[in-house]
């Protein structure tokens, strides 16, 4: 397996986000107008099963975070429920299974 070249890699993934910010704030030249498209009434439900929440880290933390998802090809969320699956086994091994109540389990 090669081995990655964060430092480079890195790099480029904060240069990418700068140039789109660059993008973002240039005033367009003139509006075209575009073609209306009927749309559903709110957001897709992709993951109905999922549960929502929010927290907070330090932004070296988030930054870390946010560099192993570019690596791996992955969202956030995706890493962090693979974190969170490896944590809960190795506490599971050390102090048994953990009973989860009723209103928590997966609603088939």
């Amino acid at each position: 397996m090669a081995k990655k070249d964060f430092a480079n890699d890195l790099q480029n993934f904060v240069r990418k986000g700068e140039k789109e910010t660059e993008i973002e704030n240039e005033v367009p030249a003139a509006e075209t107008p575009k073609e209306s498209k009927p749309r559903g009434v709110g957001r897709p439900k992709e993951h109905e099963t999922y549960e929502k929440t929010t927290v907070t880290f330090p932004p070296e933390l988030m930054g870390k975070l946010k560099a192993i998802c570019f690596y791996e090809g992955k969202q956030i969320r995706e890493v962090l429920a693979d974190a969170l699956d490896k944590h809960i086994n190795e506490y599971e091994q050390q102090h048994g299974a953990i009973r989860v109540p009723p209103r928590f389990r997966d609603k088939k």
